[in-house]
This record gives C-alpha cells, structure tokens and sequence, in this order.
C-alpha cells in the first residue's frame, strides 16, 4: 500500500486519463475495493483513482423523461432520495440494505456495480427497472444496458480508461420490491437476493431479477411473461410464477448456502414480493 499512488483529478477527463495507466484503479467509496486489497487481489495495484465528488457522479437528476443517477451516489442518499423513493422503490430498498449505516453512507452505486459481484443488491434491482449504464472514457461516451454489462462475475464490459459516469432510467411511476437473505441483517453478503418491479401503461408490465443464483444477475423472463399474460394476481398465479423462477435459477453450493436452498428460497421471494405488490 506505501508504494500506491494517489492520484485525485479534478475533472472526469483526467480522471480517464489516469485511468489508462496500467494497473491503476478507480476508488470512490471504496467500501469493496479496500477490502479486495486487503485480500490480496490487486498485488501489481500501482495507483488509485479518487473519483468521489466529481460532478455529475454525485448528483440525481432529470432529463426530460429520465432520471440519472451519478455512479458516485452512496447508498444512503438513494435510500433517501424522495424521487427515487416515489418512481423506484425497488432500487431505494436495495439501497438500504447494503452493509450498515456507516456502510451505506460511503458505498457508491457505481463501485456496487462495477464490481460486478453476482449477489451485488442494486443491480437486480437496476435490471428490473430497465437501466442504461453511462459510461465515459478517453474516446467519449457510451450507453449499455445493464443486462449486457457483465460478462462473468468481477468482470464487465468497461474498457481501459472507462468509468461508470451513471445510471438512466426511464421516468415512470413504478412500483416495486427488493428481498434478500443472509446470515445477518447488516453486513451479510446475500446468499440470494430478489426485486420485482411493476408498473401499467395500459398493461401491466413485470420485471423480477435474482442475485446470488448463476454466475451475474439473472433476468426472469418467463416468470415476467407469464405474469404479464395472466389475467389477476391471485394465489394460484404467484404459486406458478414462483415455479417458474425456481426452476430457472441455477445457483451452485458454495460456504454461504447450498444450491437446493437458493433454488427453493427463489420461488418464496417471489412468493412474498408479488404478496406485497398485490
């Protein structure tokens, strides 16, 4: 660590510069970060990045018919957020239930989802809303959708230079919910995680995205349409659409739980979330 530069840039352009160094890595929170380092998995690390309190990345704000949150917003300013409480519930419960206060008021949004950890507790909720992931880099700027971001867990499709500027989601009422479960309400990594977000434009439209059971979050996308074709969201319906989630994820038996454990909690998560929004 005494050999690591530190590099603070005032403006998102040199923070991209630097960035192209190699072995040279971004830092805001730093809440996953540190802890990697401490492990050991960054033993060539040669300079950390200090990206915490550059505009835009900390800001939430509108833009015609979206809103975009700043990859550099912690945890407790989303859980927060009164915009964010109103239009996305899913996401601002997510928020509130990573790691501990003193956690949550220095993890980013930006380095839950950059560091690409398959039971991260934003992005499934960032998939259930749909999200595009600003990315800024050397060369300019580009969007991806967050379902297209990882490529397997720890890794994403930022390039050298690259960071995550912020998080666009279409302005739209929805409503939502986030569960998860560990082995203690704060600090726990989440043996499986859950949202569902919903909202009707004339149709009712559903999202359920599950943390924790394949190698990045995965999507439900035939629990979505069977919900989206059924015709009321009675008992019978949640019990077919928690099935359906059970058998598509595809969890494997590791120290925190076991593949046949994750595989039956998915279908009551479901179960109690669809109760909730009902």
């Amino acid at each position: 660590m005494s050999n690591v530069e530190f590099i603070k840039p005032t403006s998102l352009q040199d923070a991209c510069e630097a960035l192209m160094k190699p072995d040279y890595l971004a830092i805001a929170g730093g809440s996953d970060l540190i802890v990697k380092m401490r492990n050991g998995m960054y033993p060539n690390l040669k300079g950390l990045v200090d990206i915490s309190g550059l505009p835009p990345l900390n800001t939430i704000r509108t833009d015609e018919n979206a809103v975009i949150i700043g990859s550099g917003c912690t945890m407790n300013q989303i859980a927060k957020d009164q915009l964010i409480k109103d239009y996305f519930p899913a996401l601002a419960k997510a928020a509130s239930t990573v790691g501990a206060l003193q956690i949550r008021n220095s993890a980013t949004i930006g380095g839950n989802v950059a560091n690409a950890s398959p039971a991260g507790d934003t992005i499934p909720a960032l998939f259930t809303l749909v999200a595009d992931i600003m990315i800024i880099g050397c060369n300019g700027r580009r969007q991806i959708p967050i379902v297209e971001f990882f490529l397997s867990p720890g890794k994403t499709k930022l390039a050298p230079g690259e960071i995550i500027e912020g998080f666009k989601l279409l302005l739209r009422k929805t409503r939502g919910e986030f569960l998860k479960l560990g082995e203690r309400r704060a600090h726990a990594i989440s043996k499986i995680n859950m949202a569902v977000s919903t909202w009707n434009d004339g149709k009712n439209h559903y999202r359920i995205a599950m943390g924790s059971v394949a190698p990045t979050v995965l999507r439900c996308r035939e629990a979505e349409e069977y919900l989206e074709s059924s015709e009321q969201l009675d008992d019978n319906t949640i019990a077919r659409a928690a099935e359906i989630v059970s058998e598509t994820a595809k969890p494997i038996s590791d120290l925190r739980s076991t593949k046949a454990y994750r595989k039956q909690m998915a279908g009551v998560l479901l179960k109690r979330a669809l109760q909730n929004l009902r």
